[in-house]
């Protein structure tokens, strides 16, 4: 995602997250090469279901983490940050004038009715960051989705897990 892990850039949104996803398969279907599955990990599985909705042609997803709304992974990350509720709104407000595109849009209730795909949800039932709640919200709008609950793997934990990448890579399949 810009701006984040070795990515270049100082300052990302969630907006720009969903366009760099359709802009790498968006590429790789360019060049001849179908996407299978898709695969995002928090706020990146905002954009990912976000993008989906929208006719990404990928045939499976997997939501690792999702936060069920943005509003509230906002007012996370303004708690860890130590920023007013008046500047996290702020925030927002700048966010959604520049790109074009209102926080709900990307909220569970609104996006995961229009995904259309075979879609994996794994939340861990102790993540500190992304509520359980917020992943079960997903996996319950998601027509045949399926949920895969682990426990004591917190929020980060998930992606390196063993099994969870072994139930990953069987959903592939």
């Amino acid at each position: 995602m810009p701006a984040h892990g070795r990515s270049g850039g100082g300052a990302s949104n969630l907006p720009q997250f969903a366009r760099a996803i359709e802009y790498v398969v968006g590429r790789l279907q360019q060049q001849g090469h179908a996407v299978q599955l898709l695969a995002a990990h928090s706020l990146g599985a905002s954009a990912a279901a976000f993008a989906v909705a929208r006719g990404l042609p990928v045939e499976r997803l997997v939501l690792l983490a999702p936060p069920a709304s943005p509003r509230e992974y906002t007012r996370y990350f303004a708690h860890v940050f130590g920023l007013s509720e008046t500047t996290r709104a702020a925030m927002q407000h700048r966010i959604e004038a520049r790109e074009g595109l209102l926080m709900p849009q990307f909220d569970a209730q609104a996006v995961a009715p229009r995904i259309r795909i075979p879609t994996l949800v794994v939340h861990d039932r102790r993540d500190s960051v992304n509520a359980f709640a917020d992943g079960q919200a997903f996996a319950h709008a998601v027509r045949g989705a399926q949920l895969l609950a682990t426990e004591s793997l917190g929020h980060r934990k998930i992606l390196k897990d063993p099994v969870v990448l072994a139930q990953v890579a069987h959903f592939a399949s």
